[in-house]
C-alpha cells in the first residue's frame, strides 16, 4: 500500500510549540494549585525546567536517542503535575516509573508488552493516572494497542493489527431532552456491504463490541449506517460512520427536573453533556468540546486512558528499547529494513509538539 499523507485543517490550528513552552514557563513564577509555595513550588519549577531542556535536546537529535530524552522530559513534567495536584505532599514526590516493558526482543514492535506496577507507593505512572482520573494499565497490554489510542498518530499506526480509535461527535441539537445523539466515525467501509439492514446492524454491533465506552447505545436508524451524507463516510480513509443514541434519563427523573424548575432544553443539555463526557472524557490536544475520540478495549480496565498517559506508556516502551536493546532499536528505526520505521519517526516528531500541549492541559485539569 502506498500511503498518502493528507494534511488537515487541524494541523494549522495548533499553537506554535515555542508558545506552549512560554505558557509553561510563565506558570513557574506563580505556580497554580498546591504548588504555590515551599517545596512544592521548587519541585514544580525545577521539574518544568528539566522537562523543557530535555524536549529541546530531543529536537536536535535523531530517533536513535530521541525516545530517551522525550520520555524523561515527560516524566519530569509528571512531577510538576503532581506538585500542583490536590494530593498529600508525600504523594507528589514521585519515585520510580510505575510501569514496565517486556517482550522487547520480539521482531514486531507492536508485540512489546506494557503493564503498570500496581497502585502501591508513589510511582509515577499509576499516581499521575490517579491524579488525572484516568485508568492505568493493570494487565499486560500490547504496545500496538496503546499506540492506537494516541490521537496525533492515528493516521500512522504500527504494522501490528490493532483496533483504531473512533472519532465521536455530539449532535448539535438534541431530538428529545432525555436522549444523547452522537456520530461515531472511523468504522471500516466494508461494513456497509451487507445489503440486509439486520445483517448490517449485527455486523456493526459485532465490530463496536471492542469499544466498551459505547455500551448502552441504540442505532439512530434501521440498518445502523446511513446510506448517504458527507458525515457518514471518508472516501480517502475508506471509513464510514453511524449515528448512535443513548437514553440518558428516564421519564420519572425528567419529570422531577421539571418540578425543580429546569427548562427542558437546559436540563436535557446538561445531562447529555455529562453522559457524553462519561463516554469520551478527554478532548486531547486537537479536539473541540463536541468532538472527541475513544479507543478500543485493552488490558483489564474498560475506562478510557488519558491522552497524556497513552503518550507516557508508548514513550516509556520506546525509551527502554533504545536504552537496553540498542541493536534491536537500531533495526526498528532502519527505514530500509523495518516497516515500522517511518511510523516511529512520525510519532517521535509528533511528540515534540503534542506532548507539551498535553502537559499544559493536564496542569489545568488537576488545578481546575
Amino acid at each position: 500500500m502506498v500511503r498518502r499523507p493528507y494534511p488537515t485543517y487541524r494541523d494549522q490550528s495548533h499553537p506554535p510549540t515555542p508558545a506552549v513552552w512560554r505558557a509553561l514557563r510563565e506558570l513557574r513564577a506563580a505556580p497554580p494549585g498546591y504548588a504555590g509555595s515551599g517545596s512544592r513550588q521548587k519541585l514544580f519549577s525545577a521539574a518544568l525546567e528539566q522537562s523543557e531542556q530535555l524536549f529541546t535536546a530531543a529536537a536536535s537529535v535523531g530517533p536513535a536517542s530521541q525516545p530517551l530524552m522525550l520520555f524523561y522530559g515527560l516524566s519530569q513534567a509528571g512531577r510538576a503535575i503532581a506538585a500542583c495536584a490536590p494530593v498529600p505532599l508525600d504523594k507528589c514526590r514521585l519515585n520510580g516509573h510505575g510501569i514496565s516493558a517486556t517482550h522487547m526482543d520480539q521482531p514486531g514492535l507492536g508485540s512489546v508488552i506494557i503493564k503498570d506496577k500496581g497502585k502501591a507507593g508513589a510511582e509515577s505512572f499509576t499516581q499521575v493516572a490517579a491524579m488525572l482520573g484516568s485508568r492505568s494499565l493493570p494487565e499486560e497490554t500490547r504496545l500496538a494497542d496503546v499506540w492506537a489510542a494516541i490521537l496525533e498518530v492515528s493516521l500512522w499506526p504500527l504494522q501490528s493489527p490493532s483496533r483504531p480509535q473512533l472519532p465521536i461527535s455530539r449532535a448539535t441539537r438534541q431530538v428529545t431532552p432525555n436522549t444523547l445523539e452522537a456520530m461515531v466515525s472511523g468504522l471500516p467501509g466494508e461494513l456497509q456491504r451487507h445489503k440486509d439492514p439486520s445483517d448490517r446492524e449485527q455486523a456493526v454491533r459485532t465490530w463496536l463490541a471492542d469499544y466498551p465506552a459505547l455500551r448502552g447505545y441504540r442505532f439512530w436508524s434501521r440498518g445502523a449506517i446511513p446510506e448517504s451524507g458527507p458525515e457518514s463516510r471518508d472516501e480517502r480513509q475508506g471509513t464510514i460512520g453511524c449515528r448512535l443514541t443513548w437514553q440518558i434519563e428516564d421519564a420519572e427523573t425528567y419529570a422531577h427536573g421539571l418540578e425543580w424548575g429546569y427548562e427542558w432544553e437546559d436540563y436535557g443539555e446538561g445531562v447529555a453533556k455529562r453522559r457524553f463526557e462519561e463516554i469520551a472524557p478527554w478532548k486531547g490536544r486537537s479536539l473541540t468540546d463536541s468532538a472527541r475520540v475513544i479507543h478500543a478495549r485493552f488490558g483489564g480496565d474498560d475506562r478510557q486512558l488519558h491522552p497524556l498517559l497513552a503518550w507516557w506508556a508508548v514513550l516509556f516502551a520506546l525509551s527502554m528499547l533504545a536504552r537496553y536493546q540498542p541493536g534491536q532499536w537500531t533495526a526498528q528505526i532502519d527505514v530500509n529494513r523495518s516497516k515500522d520505521a517511518v511510523a516511529i519517526e512520525y510519532l517521535l516528531d509528533s511528540a515534540l509538539a503534542a506532548v507539551p500541549e498535553l502537559i499544559l492541559a493536564a496542569i489545568a485539569e488537576v488545578t481546575a
